[in-house]
């Protein structure tokens, strides 16, 4: 047997073996708070420190460290905080647990959480400010968010804080549904897709350097993001794939991109075994690249009678290869299958690298007012666009279709069927 092989056989037991051990016995890898002094349904009184932030429409969320670990702690939107403040807390601590909807369905919200380590909730606190460390370099992420919200007016301050910031909270309930009907959601969260343009147009402002510089200086800039937006696991993923990919030249290796993705997930599942089983951005990141791995280039092929023109054909196939893998675990988590995807993502992507290179931009020089002007207007434009399309094309008649009997049965014999229809057609071949 071939290294490459034994290297796919090794990692699909790996990862085979951690998802059974994750959902049977998950207090192996230590998915329990064990505090003699501590429990739950209690009122404490304790001091922390904010380590994340997350404004909603009706309210905000705090990621509090105390003595206790880590806190999830909810409150109305004012008094506002922020990060790095220290606050002396008193209130109930309750135990994270999962959640029924209305049509029967269980989100296992205690165990998402506790792939962070989260596994305290407390809601509507009595807060007592206490100080705050400005020297937390976290306090940067804050700078970038208030010049946002400064040039831009809503919806788009919030949707460029979403495209950037991982912000997503910010957009009020009517445009996330709109996003999400029309197959868009990727576009308001942190993924693949975007450390991939930021990359790029990291690449076009060093290309007069060394190519050994410029990939220290990509790297480091990416760590420095990641710790901004407090590492999320899809965009953490994406990073140490386009790091592995730029270092092989060094290596002097041909390494595929297939074996960069499965190590890449190797690798993060070791450090955190349950993102396999809850991290929904995670399985959704892993399955749109492979779809791109397996079907990009086939689809190129059937799209022929596309011109190619400014890149349609391209971008098209991106878009369908994209969502080949990822459909049926969209219809299992989110109960919603999109007819209009296809069409709203040719329609909206080509925005996508403009909006992320002129957000970053006003972000960044928000302190100097003409300029940001100069910036904003143009941002402000793009992402009204966006919204725009976006509206009109989730109240198209069966646009998308609701379905809320999608069981695990049926996510597997779907997942079954493309691997079926993959192995038959074999578009990696064409």
């Amino acid at each position: 047997m071939k290294k490459s092989e034994l290297f796919i056989l090794f990692s699909l037991v790996f990862l085979i073996t951690t998802f059974i051990i994750v959902i049977k016995k998950p207090i192996i890898f230590g998915n329990s708070l064990e505090l003699s002094f501590f429990e739950y349904d209690k009122y404490y009184t304790f001091t922390g420190q904010i380590i994340k932030k997350e404004k909603k429409i009706k309210g905000n969320r705090y990621l509090v460290l105390s003595e206790f670990g880590k806190i999830l702690i909810s409150t109305p939107l004012y008094p506002e905080y922020n990060l790095n403040d220290n606050l002396e807390i008193s209130c109930k601590l309750k135990k994270a647990e999962p959640i029924i909807d209305d049509y029967g369905y269980q989100f296992f919200y205690d165990k998402y959480l506790a792939k962070d380590n989260i596994f305290i909730l407390c809601s509507y606190p009595q807060i007592k400010f206490l100080n705050n460390n400005n020297y937390n370099i976290l306090s940067i992420k804050e700078y970038f968010s208030s010049n946002l919200n400064n040039y831009l007016r809503e919806p788009a301050s919030s949707l460029a804080k979403a495209m950037l910031l991982a912000e997503r909270r910010e957009l009020n309930l009517e445009l996330r549904t709109a996003f999400s009907k029309t197959g868009l959601s990727h576009i308001i969260a942190i993924s693949g897709l975007h450390i991939a343009i930021i990359v790029y147009l990291l690449q076009i402002l060093l290309i007069s350097l060394n190519k050994r510089i410029s990939f220290f200086l990509i790297s480091f800039i990416l760590f420095f993001y990641l710790f901004l937006l407090n590492f999320p696991s899809s965009a953490l993923r994406a990073s140490l794939m386009i790091i592995i990919v730029l270092l092989t030249p060094f290596l002097n290796r041909n390494t595929k991109p297939l074996y960069s993705l499965i190590l890449v997930a190797d690798l993060l599942v070791l450090i955190n075994p349950y993102i396999i089983v809850y991290d929904i951005g995670f399985q959704l990141s892993f399955l749109a690249v492979l779809g791109l791995l397996f079907y990009i280039k086939y689809f190129q092929k059937v799209l022929i009678f596309i011109p190619n023109k400014y890149k349609l054909r391209e971008v098209l196939s991106v878009t369908l290869a994209a969502q080949v893998f990822t459909w049926p675990l969209i219809v299992y988590y989110f109960h919603i299958f999109s007819f209009i995807a296809p069409l709203a993502n040719f329609l909206i992507l080509p925005f996508l690298p403009f909006i992320l290179g002129l957000a970053i931009f006003l972000s960044l020089f928000g302190f100097i007012p003409f300029l940001a002007e100069l910036i904003a207007r143009p941002l402000f434009v793009l992402l009204k666009i966006i919204v725009i399309i976006v509206q009109y094309l989730s109240n198209i008649p069966l646009a998308y279709l609701e379905i809320h009997n999608f069981d695990l049965k049926y996510l597997s014999l779907s997942f079954l069927f493309l691997i079926l229809l993959t192995f038959i057609i074999k578009p990696y071949e064409t």
